[in-house]
C-alpha cells in the first residue's frame, strides 16, 4: 500500500467506529487545546506587561501619597502631618543627583467651565519632565516649562478627551478655559493613549486630564485627597501662617513624585535610597508607598510563569492519556484485523508495509484531533479574551506546536501497536478467526 493508501485506510477505519474514534481523540483534543489557550494567555500576558512598561519605563520609580486613618492618622499628626511633600521631592532631587528627572505631582479637583453645568475634572499640578516620565507624546502646542513653574503662570495643557469635548477638531492652543472660576490659557495638548484593561501597576487615564503648573496648583487649589482632615487642622493653617513662603511650598502635600533613575538597574537601588530618606524626614510614619513598576511586573510575569507550568502539565497529562487511549484502541484493532494482516502479507506485503500502514492510521487520529483541539483552542481563547477580558494572542508557532505535539504522541503510542501488527506470522493470522 502506497502513503496515500494507508491514509485513507485509516480514515475508513475511523469512519467505521465513529464514537470510538472521537472518544479515542478526547484526550488529544483536549491536550491540543490547552496548550493554545495556555500559549495564547501567556503571549497576551507578556504583550500587556511589554505595553505596561513602554507607558511607565523600565527605570521609573513612583513615591505614592498614602490614605491614613484610626491609629496610623494619630500618629501622622503628631509626628508628620504634612505627609508627602514638595520638601521631599526637592530632598530627592538632592540626594538622587544622579537621576535623570524627578518630578513632583499634586492631584487637585477643579470645575471645568463647559456648556450646561460644570463638570469636575481632575487637574495636576506638575513640575516640568511629567511629560518624558510618563511616556506621552505632544499633538499640539508645548508643555509646561519651567518657566511657567518659576512665574506660576495661569497655562494649562490639556488630555486628549478634554480637547476633543470642548474644541472638537479646533486647535485649541491660545483658547483660555477657566478652572473654578479662574482662567487658564491653553499652551498644548497631549496625544491621546491607550491604557490597557489589565495592569499591574494602577495606570490613570490620562487623556481627560488637565495639567498646571505646580506652583499655581498649591496656591490656588486646594489638593484633593481621600484621607481625612486632621483633627489639629487650626494648628496646622497657623503654623502655615507663621512660615515663610518658601518654607510653606515646601510643606505643601502632594500625590505623587515620580523618578526616572536613568536605568532599569538602578531603578531597585533608587528605591531603597528613597525609602531609607523618606523614613528620616516623616520620623517614621508610614505615609507612603514606593513602586517599582518593572519590578511589580516582574513578578506579575513570574506568576504567570508558574500558570503557564500548571497549564503546561494538565496539557501534558492529557496528550499521555490520550497517547494510552490511542495505544488500547490499535491494539484492539491489530486483534480484529489478524486475518487481514495475514492476507496481506501472503499477497507480497512486507513488515516495513504493515508497519507503516498501522503508524499512518494511529497518525491519522492524532493529527484530526490536533486539528480539532486546534479550532477549540483558538475558540476557547476568543471566549477568555471577550468574556474574561484577558488579553490572548494565538500565534502560529503555538498551532505549529502543539500539532506537532500531537504528532509526536501519534508515533510514540502508535509505534508498539503497529509493530505487534508487523510481526504477526502470516500463516497463524490466517488461522485466526
Amino acid at each position: 500500500m502506497s502513503v496515500w493508501q494507508s491514509i485513507l485506510s485509516g480514515l475508513q477505519e475511523l469512519l467505521a467506529h465513529k464514537l470510538r474514534s472521537f472518544l479515542t481523540m478526547l484526550g488529544v483534543i483536549f491536550g491540543v487545546a490547552a496548550v493554545i489557550a495556555m500559549v495564547s494567555i501567556g503571549e497576551g500576558a507578556r504583550r500587556e506587561a511589554m505595553e505596561q512598561l513602554r507607558l511607565l519605563g523600565v527605570d521609573v520609580v513612583r513615591v505614592l501619597r498614602k490614605p491614613l486613618a484610626g491609629a496610623a492618622l494619630e500618629k501622622a499628626q503628631e509626628k508628620s502631618p504634612y505627609g508627602l511633600t514638595y520638601g521631599d521631592a526637592l530632598a530627592a532631587r538632592q540626594t538622587l543627583q544622579y537621576a535623570t528627572r524627578v518630578v513632583a505631582v499634586r492631584q487637585v479637583q477643579a470645575e471645568l467651565g463647559v456648556e450646561g453645568p460644570p463638570v469636575s475634572v481632575r487637574v495636576l499640578g506638575a513640575s516640568p519632565g511629567l511629560l518624558e516620565v510618563t511616556r506621552s507624546e505632544m499633538a499640539r502646542g508645548r508643555f509646561l516649562t519651567e518657566e511657567d513653574e518659576r512665574l506660576a503662570a495661569r497655562v494649562c495643557v490639556l488630555g486628549s478627551g478634554v480637547r476633543r469635548r470642548l474644541f472638537g477638531f479646533e486647535d485649541p492652543v491660545g483658547k483660555t478655559v477657566k478652572l473654578s472660576g479662574i482662567p487658564f490659557t491653553v499652551v498644548g495638548a497631549i496625544a491621546g493613549k491607550v491604557i490597557p484593561s489589565r495592569t499591574v501597576v494602577e495606570i490613570p487615564d490620562q487623556n481627560f486630564d488637565i495639567y498646571i503648573p505646580l506652583t499655581v496648583s498649591i496656591r490656588a487649589f486646594v489638593m484633593y485627597s481621600e484621607q481625612p482632615v486632621p483633627s489639629n487642622v487650626r494648628a496646622v493653617v497657623r503654623t502655615l501662617r507663621a512660615m515663610t513662603a518658601r518654607q510653606a511650598m515646601e510643606v505643601s502635600p502632594l500625590s505623587a513624585i515620580i523618578i526616572q533613575s536613568g536605568s532599569e538597574a538602578a531603578a531597585t537601588e533608587t528605591a531603597q535610597i528613597l525609602d531609607r530618606m523618606l523614613k528620616r524626614r516623616h520620623r517614621g510614619v508610614d505615609d507612603y508607598s514606593i513602586e517599582v513598576p518593572a519590578e511589580l511586573i516582574r513578578q506579575s510575569q513570574e506568576t504567570q510563569r508558574v500558570f503557564n507550568i500548571v497549564m503546561g502539565a494538565i496539557a501534558g497529562i492529557s496528550l499521555v492519556v490520550g497517547g494510552s487511549g490511542i495505544m488500547n484502541i490499535m491494539l484492539a484493532t491489530v486483534t480484529q484485523r489478524t486475518r487481514e494482516i495475514g492476507i496481506r502479507r501472503c499477497v507480497g506485503a512486507t513488515r516495513g508495509d504493515v508497519l507503516r500502514q498501522f503508524l499512518l492510521e494511529a497518525l491519522v487520529i492524532t493529527v484530526l484531533g490536533g486539528l480539532i483541539g486546534v479550532a477549540l483552542g483558538v475558540g476557547g481563547a476568543a471566549a477568555i479574551s471577550r468574556y474574561a477580558g484577558w488579553t490572548t494572542v494565538v500565534s502560529v508557532q503555538a498551532i505549529l506546536l502543539s500539532l506537532s505535539v500531537a504528532c509526536g504522541v501519534g508515533v510514540i503510542f502508535g509505534l508498539y501497536p503497529a509493530v505487534r501488527a508487523a510481526s504477526v506470522d502470516p500463516i497463524t493470522a490466517l488461522r485466526y478467526e
